[in-house]
């Protein structure tokens, strides 16, 4: 068997597996747990645990190219946890948490919505959480004031999502987009930790995470009153560029900005190699469209993958929305 093809405990050294050994059990007598692994261990990946914990017993270094990544993936957490404390008005930050209060009292009305973007948060908390464990670095000194959610890159906000703040239905079509997002980037980056089968399969597994975020919230989206017949089925990505947004609403101040947004998300990017469109059909060099067999069509090839998105174009999208220069 290919070591790439074995289970993440078996390509890890016994030395180490002693010692992690020898920790647990100092744990069970009431040793203190890091707080990584309680953040591994809450959203239920025992890789990063694992991770976590080797790199405390051995204070490794990580080679550069990881150590980007993950920098660069505890930005995008950060920024999304800091996104729904700002709705749920758990902010560090008055400003945010005044903001959305009136599209958090909309969500209020909704039986079990509240609960659900409560859950989510504690998940992006657990996933910064675990970043920082693992080895992430806050290279950009983000806090709860880093952000203008209504996509303006300014403290004072006024940016082409600010509807986020006063409508629910339009504020679920942003939160969607966030996480698409996130899938898409995680996506994009396995290969750049392919060297690193632990933090590799701890990656994916949040990623995994951020397609349940994504999924749960197309489902709130469905069953809000007066939901449009597009939403109805936007429980997959149908579609590329705005449209697989599902209905995107462009009745705002800027319906062109918040249209050009959704293409980002969406559509190509600026390598189409690397990032193509969701509405792409070809997989491996193959029109998936047209194998033969039911009645596998367009559509359906269009929601059966999610593409990646490179560094390049995952700042494009998410920029405006962060007033520190990521790039």
């Amino acid at each position: 068997m290919n070591v790439t093809d074995q289970p993440v405990l078996d390509t890890i050294d016994p030395e180490l597996i002693d010692r992690l050994v020898d920790r647990n059990e100092e744990i069970a007598n009431g040793a203190c747990v890091p707080s990584g692994v309680v953040a591994a261990l809450a959203i239920g990946s025992v890789p990063i645990a694992l991770a976590v914990l080797s790199q405390n017993l051995y204070a490794q270094a990580l080679p550069a190219a990881i150590k980007n990544v993950l920098d660069f993936a505890l930005a995008l957490e950060i920024f999304e946890n800091e996104f729904y404390k700002a709705v749920l008005g758990t902010s560090a930050s008055s400003a945010q948490n005044t903001a959305f209060a009136p599209v958090r009292a909309l969500a209020a009305a909704v039986p079990g919505a509240v609960g659900t973007l409560q859950q989510i948060q504690k998940h992006e908390a657990a996933h910064v959480a675990t970043l920082l464990a693992t080895g992430a670095t806050n290279v950009f000194n983000l806090s709860e004031t880093s952000f203008d959610f209504t996509g303006n890159r300014s403290a004072t906000g006024g940016g082409p999502f600010g509807k986020a703040t006063t409508d629910l239905a339009f504020l679920l079509e942003v939160a969607q987009g966030a996480e698409d997002t996130g899938v898409r980037a995680y996506k994009g980056q396995a290969g750049n930790l392919i060297s690193n089968s632990t933090i590799l399969e701890a990656a994916l597994r949040i990623h995994s995470v951020e397609a349940r975020h994504a999924a749960r919230i197309r489902r709130m989206r469905r069953a809000a009153a007066g939901a449009p017949v597009s939403v109805r089925y936007s429980g997959t990505v149908r579609g590329g560029e705005r449209a697989a947004a599902g209905g995107t609403d462009l009745g705002t101040a800027n319906p062109t900005a918040v249209g050009a947004a959704f293409d980002k998300i969406y559509g190509a990017g600026s390598n189409p190699t690397t990032a193509p469109s969701e509405a792409n059909t070809m997989q491996a060099g193959i029109d998936v469209a047209t194998l033969s067999g039911g009645s596998f069509g367009i559509e359906a090839a269009q929601e059966a993958f999610d593409e990646p998105l490179d560094r390049g174009d995952v700042i494009a999208i998410v920029q405006p929305f962060f007033i520190p220069n990521i790039s």
